[in-house]
């Protein structure tokens, strides 16, 4: 009688065993885009040990537009995955490859800021659009730190402190504030490529 009471009990012993070596056997950032709220959270994922090998030269982004995320990758590994914004609709950030080319650590907007007439501000905004028409002697435009241009249109990388988990930016691709920088630093002053996915 015991013994029969036992076989259950080992079975599923058995086979929670089996279960948990599958899942143990999944690689860290397997895991880490498994996960249920991958695409809600604002985790980001570092392979520190591939990080001690990062060579500029041999980066590449990637940036899933149905994540929002961006991972930078070498030699076919992911050393970094982080949340992102990218454009919303009537803004969208184009899919496609291309090239970083223009690096800047305190680059300010050319379009979106603040305008200002005899010292007080009488817009704020894109100005070619939203302030269209204003009157003003003084243009001063919105930071954009640790900024990327991949477009020649205007359409880049940088810091920002409105990360959403959805699309909402003006066609930029916005990054966490200490990621950004840190991303700055993983690539060349020119010629890194960037794939924009609708994967």
């Amino acid at each position: 009688m015991k013994l029969l009471r036992l076989i259950p009990i080992a079975a599923i012993a058995i086979l929670a065993s089996c279960g948990s070596s599958v899942t143990s056997s999944l690689a860290p950032y397997e895991k880490f885009v498994q996960r249920e709220d991958y695409k809600q959270t604002y985790d980001t994922y570092t392979n520190e040990a591939a990080l001690k090998t990062l060579d500029r030269s041999k980066t590449k982004l990637r940036v899933s537009v149905p994540n929002q995320r961006l991972q930078v990758i070498q030699d076919n590994t992911v050393l970094l995955d982080t949340p992102c914004t990218t454009g919303r609709a009537g803004k969208r950030t184009p899919f496609g490859t291309f090239k970083l080319y223009n690096k800047i650590a305190d680059k300010r907007s050319n379009v979106y800021g603040t305008l200002y007439k005899n010292g007080v501000r009488v817009c704020g905004g894109h100005r070619y659009d939203r302030c269209k028409g204003v009157s003003y002697d003084k243009y001063v435009g919105s930071p954009l730190p640790y900024w990327q241009r991949l477009t020649g249109d205007g359409i880049g990388l940088h810091a920002s402190n409105s990360v959403k988990r959805y699309p909402a930016s003006g066609g930029c691709i916005r990054l966490q504030p200490a990621y950004a920088r840190r991303i700055f630093g993983m690539t060349k002053s020119k010629g890194t490529p960037i794939t924009i996915t609708n994967s």
